[in-house]
């Protein structure tokens, strides 16, 4: 962060560059400027190249945040004030060509007023994709990053705390909920203290980038508890209830018309409903049922393809003999590292399934070797290293498809 941060164009200052915009796009207007419609192309060059000088001076005024840093920070506050400056900016391009050439004339406009307000649009594409480029990677994209990583070292808390390993009322205390003790402030602030200052249209980028980790990361780290017995399925159960109707609030306030259910074409959405069928899938509690078996009867079920083929074996691994490492100990990290290492701070998890895969099969093959000195000590079920082996390639399969 810069010391002293630099001094944002005022309210009036912003109006005056509106008014600017309008008046030198009115120079092609016969009845204003003396000119002719057909230069509404030319005279739109000047400002494509004011809006990139502006967009110089703007990425100047904008702080770099690290990751590490706690982002409730006077500089990261000043950033969202300049992306208010620049949304303000974008607006006053988008709407000047109607407001030059059309809205003056209304009712009586004619063809040539709409043809140049047409022409106009056009040529100043390049400078509201300048200004969404500047917006998307020096501020939304950092503060995503930093927001992630928050809600990240929040969910590491479900296995450093070991929230789903027993039931707290074993010991006469009332079961808890890890999703309104951790989570649902958590959020709440986000949408507070980042949301509420951004313009909607970048409101809704932070809140559906949030969202879609916030499902993945969850999923995934519940899909790694093991053992997980019934009552820990149950509490589970209810928070994926919890965790969804937390998200939807964040979405809503982030102002964006889409619903948890479309963002990001629906995926996470569809994995997190999916979590909790995948809870009580009991196949295995038959006994008589083969690897091969087992498997064929997996991929049926109708929700398979809504989960990530790495949510589908780490849950797996909680049925296993204790002898089949979990892949996190595998590779020798917390939990929270190894999915931390499966899915980006963007919401991006495509590159991490093929990584999964290639954990499970090593966790597989290490369990096959100590298999033989297993015995009669098995804790677990047998047949699950059997299964991942057959399931992983024709999960990835489809996956690719």
């Amino acid at each position: 962060a810069i010391p002293v941060l630099p001094t944002l164009p005022s309210r009036y200052d912003i109006a005056k560059i509106d008014s600017n915009i309008r008046e030198e796009l009115s120079l092609a207007d016969p009845r204003q400027g003396g000119g002719d419609f057909s230069m509404a192309t030319m005279i739109s060059d000047p400002i494509v190249s004011m809006v990139h000088e502006f967009c110089v001076l703007a990425k100047r005024a904008i702080s770099e945040i690290d990751e590490n840093e706690e982002a409730e920070t006077e500089a990261m506050a000043h950033n969202l004030k300049v992306a208010g400056v620049m949304s303000s900016l974008a607006s006053f391009v988008r709407n000047a060509p109607e407001n030059t050439y059309v809205n003056p004339y209304r009712p009586s406009q004619s063809p040539q007023h709409e043809e140049a307000s047409h022409s106009c649009r056009v040529a100043l594409l390049p400078a509201l994709q300048e200004i969404e480029s500047l917006v998307t990677n020096t501020i939304l994209t950092p503060l995503t990053r930093v927001l992630n990583s928050h809600v990240a070292t929040v969910m590491s808390k479900m296995h450093r705390l070991g929230a789903y390993l027993q039931d707290p009322r074993d010991d006469g205390s009332q079961a808890t909920s890890f999703v309104q003790i951790h989570l649902v402030d958590q959020f709440d602030n986000i949408a507070s203290a980042y949301l509420t200052p951004l313009p909607n249209e970048y409101a809704s980028i932070v809140a559906s980038t949030v969202a879609t980790f916030s499902i993945y990361s969850f999923v995934s780290n519940a899909a790694m508890i093991r053992p997980l017995g019934e009552a820990s399925r149950l509490r589970l159960t209810q928070d994926l209830a919890d965790f969804e109707l937390s998200l939807e609030q964040l979405v809503f306030k982030g102002g964006t018309s889409l619903s948890l259910s479309q963002i990001a074409g629906g995926k996470p959405y569809s994995e997190l409903r999916a979590m909790r069928q995948l809870l009580f899938w009991n196949m295995l509690d038959d006994k008589t049922l083969s690897p091969g078996e087992v498997a064929k009867a997996l991929l049926r079920e109708t929700w398979v393809k809504d989960v990530r083929p790495s949510t589908l074996f780490h849950f797996l691994f909680s049925f296993a003999p204790t002898l089949l490492t979990s892949p996190h100990h595998f590779k020798r990290m917390d939990a929270h590292q190894y999915v931390g290492a499966m899915i980006k701070l963007d919401g991006s998890v495509d590159d991490g399934e093929a990584s999964a895969w290639m954990t499970t099969m090593a966790c597989c093959d290490a369990y096959q070797q100590r298999e033989s000195v297993d015995g009669s000590m098995a804790d677990g079920d047998r047949r699950v290293g059997a299964i991942l082996m057959i399931l992983g390639p024709e999960l990835l399969r489809r996956r690719r498809q």
